[in-house]
């Protein structure tokens, strides 16, 4: 990963983006389970922090978009030593990852729950980023089951040549044995 992209995203990305003059900015840790400012927002406010959450979930899902394209073009050869740790490297990375889509998927239930709570907007303005907290979960699982299943299979393969060579071995072995009792 790139120095540039220490952090995809953190908790409270979103509410940091609207830069709005609350009360609670002396806040250090957007990491608490709830902010009281939030339910004192506009209507405006509530849109602009949906838009936010919603364009963070894109964002975070063309970063793991990437990661899949780069998983899917990993394709080495079972005996290929590269080839496995260049894998190894693209599961820490999906890893990595998955601290951001945890910290969405906290932003994206708070919005929810806030939403529920203060009534200003309807429920379902909440689905869009549910959507796309949806399309997020189904990027990063597709990433990392392929990702394991690619390590799987070059496992499978060193399985495979280990037997094959021993029945070579035991078929030396026995045309030997036979010639030498003959």
């Amino acid at each position: 990963m790139s120095p540039s992209e220490s952090a995809v995203y953190e908790r409270g990305d979103a509410l940091d983006e609207l830069e709005l003059s609350t009360e609670n900015d002396a806040l250090p840790d957007h990491r608490l389970v709830e902010r009281s400012d939030v339910y004192e927002f506009t209507e405006d406010e509530h849109w602009a922090w949906l838009m936010s959450i919603m364009e963070d979930g894109a964002e975070l899902n063309q970063h793991l978009g990437d990661l899949l394209d780069r998983v899917y073009a990993c394709d080495p050869s079972f005996y290929s030593l590269r080839g496995r740790k260049r894998l190894h490297a693209l599961l820490d990375e999906l890893n990595e990852a998955r601290s951001y889509v945890q910290a969405y998927e906290r932003d994206v239930e708070e919005l929810t729950y806030v939403f529920a709570k203060t009534g200003q907007i309807e429920n379902t303005a909440a689905d869009g980023a549910e959507l796309t907290l949806s399309s997020v979960k189904t990027t990063y699982d597709r990433a990392y089951d392929l990702c394991l299943y690619k390590l799987d299979r070059m496992s499978n393969g060193w399985i495979t040549a280990s037997n094959f060579l021993i029945s070579i071995i035991m078929l030396v072995v026995t045309i030997l044995f036979w010639m030498e009792f003959r």
